[in-house]
């Protein structure tokens, strides 16, 4: 790994030398300094450590440009997965931008609270069932055009997933991909590899997202996304709103996105129909240059409904997500803080969460019929350092 990083930085000060090329590093760490965890059914945790540590390189060169955003937080163990992002970009004109390569998806706003990122993002301390996360890791094509003097601004993708199914070419599984059964593959969890290119005779799918500026201080936004994946028992879709109002000392961000998932009975998580509904309303006021007040409210909402193992053709499908029951689960999350602005590129932040999970699903008492299970809770204290670089 030493080699790999000492050889692509005198690649890049040669590059910089002989050609007219532009270059920059830019990065973002996010340090947990302490927090204190309360989790109904589990005992009390006190953390500190590590969030975050994105690294990023910018190369420009005339009218093309190039991002490669490094994974350092992830599982570099696993072969095509040290870049997050590696994206070539081309402005023939103005208001015009093409890209290819493997990036993300513009289809989310995700605002984040002061102690837990978004929950497309992950950021729960209950867990929430939502399948339809952060648009990253695809191989992507973008076409891009408008800007704020415009008014608007139009993005559309083609995309497919980085993360694939792994060929079986054992013409007598059932499944048609490696799973983690050997001695019966029909029964076990699909595999799945990062791969550098995508047959999207497989998997594809097409996003849009307009964002428009009527005024200074106002966006908002819509967009959409259809995903085609050959292995899915049907086509998986989302749409998102958002926006973003800011006057004065105030600022006003929310978003909504609604959300159909369904995969395939031998996936990991295998859900035959789930609707999720996901929002979010943050208010910010300024109450200094260097003090800010945050308050963070979100909710995610999903219906799901598992494969039946009894009527799933071929005898496939994995035994942990196959009882043909339904769920419902509501979670809500309210987090309040305040962040200080300790220099320009640095903040820091000490805040409070409180976060409610209802749940409805199959129960033993009522003969496994659906009903009301209740709700748990969770509360953390905490503080936190933000630096940009």
């Amino acid at each position: 790994m030493k080699f790999l990083f000492i050889s692509f930085f005198i690649t890049l000060f040669l590059a910089t030398k002989t050609y007219a090329l532009d270059a920059e590093v830019k990065g973002f760490i996010a340090l947990n300094t302490l927090s204190y965890e309360s989790v109904e059914d589990r005992d009390p945790t006190m953390k500190m450590g590590i969030g975050t540590i994105d690294l990023k390189f910018y190369f420009n060169h005339e009218d093309f440009g190039a991002k490669i955003k490094l994974d350092l937080d992830g599982q570099l163990d696993e072969p095509n997965n040290l870049y997050e992002e590696a994206m070539l970009t081309w402005r023939p004109m103005r208001n015009w931008r093409f890209g290819i390569g493997k990036g993300k998806v513009r289809i989310h706003q995700m605002a984040f609270g002061v102690l837990e990122s978004h929950y497309i993002d992950g950021g729960s301390l209950l867990g929430t069932k939502h399948s339809f996360r952060d648009q990253d890791r695809k191989i992507v094509g973008e076409i891009s055009y408008g800007g704020y003097r415009k008014g608007f601004r139009n993005t559309f993708n083609v995309y497919a997933d980085s993360r694939q199914p792994k060929e079986d070419y054992d013409t007598s599984s059932p499944v048609g991909y490696e799973t983690d059964d050997s001695s019966n593959p029909g029964r076990g969890e699909i595999i799945y590899e990062t791969e550098k290119e995508i047959d999207t005779r497989k998997d594809i799918g097409i996003a849009n997202k307009i964002y428009f500026y009527p005024k200074r201080g106002v966006e908002f936004a819509i967009g959409g996304l259809i995903k085609d994946r050959d292995l899915d028992y049907n086509l998986n879709w989302a749409t998102d709103v958002s926006g973003k109002y800011k006057t004065g000392a105030w600022e006003f961000i929310f978003e909504y996105t609604f959300a159909y998932v369904s995969n395939h009975p031998n996936d990991r998580y295998a859900i035959e129909h789930q609707y999720e509904q996901l929002g979010q309303l943050q208010v910010l006021y300024e109450l200094t240059e260097i003090t800010t007040l945050q308050l963070n409210t979100e909710f995610a909402l999903v219906n799901s409904q598992e494969f039946n193992k009894n009527n799933i053709p071929n005898g496939v499908g994995q035994q942990n997500f196959n009882r043909g029951q339904s769920a419902h689960t509501n979670n809500y999350k309210v987090d309040f803080g305040v962040i200080w602005k300790m220099a320009k590129r640095v903040n820091f932040k000490v805040g409070a969460l409180y976060e409610r999970k209802y749940e409805w699903k199959a129960l033993s008492h009522l003969g496994y019929a659906h009903g009301y299970a209740g709700f748990r809770d969770a509360w953390a204290l905490g503080s936190g350092v933000n630096f940009w670089f």
